[in-house]
């Protein structure tokens, strides 16, 4: 009688236990993301240790941070100068996504704001740059492909090496 309830009691406790910690214990990390774990009394970040998905078991006073690696697009308008001072608004489509095996470094050196902090910035400085080096008859028309070819081979470097992949670049439009 006496073990039955030291067993009952120690059941009811674990129960108690998981329910209290358990959102912070589970995780399911779904297609398309990657975790990377804090480890607060341990070693800190571990940068090379990246979840995929599927369900994982954390101590509760480690953090998960997940990040998502699909595709990602963000659209852009700016105003830009061309090789005579003439003033385009241009109008940019960008694709990207983080390295799946480097978030672990994404996250220590920049964070998961990553497109706002390094993607956005990286590609608003080249846009400027490349398209000062021509015209703006001609990047509206006969050179368009090569000044997106351009500014893809310019931030395509500049990304990987903070672990951002850049799929491409497309300009949706050039207003004079």
């Amino acid at each position: 009688m006496k073990r039955a309830r030291y067993i009952i009691i120690s059941v009811v406790a674990i129960v108690i236990l998981l329910l209290i910690f358990g959102s912070q214990m589970f995780y399911v990390l779904k297609p398309g993301e990657r975790g990377v774990v804090f480890k607060k009394f341990g070693m800190g970040l571990d940068k090379d240790n990246i979840y995929i998905p599927g369900f994982h078991a954390i101590a509760p006073w480690n953090d998960m941070i997940r990040y998502d690696v699909k595709e990602q697009k963000s659209e852009e308008t700016m105003d830009v100068l061309d090789k005579g001072g003439l003033s385009i608004n241009v109008d940019v489509t960008i694709i990207f996504n983080p390295f799946y095996d480097k978030i672990g470094y994404l996250h220590e050196n920049i964070g998961s704001n990553y497109v706002s902090v390094m993607v956005i910035p990286n590609v608003r400085s080249t846009v400027r740059a490349v398209t000062g080096r021509y015209t703006a008859e001609e990047i509206y028309s006969t050179k368009r492909g090569e000044v997106e070819t351009e500014i893809i081979e310019s931030n395509r470097q500049a990304l990987a090496q903070k672990n951002i992949e850049m799929k491409d670049l497309l300009i949706r439009s050039i207003t004079l």
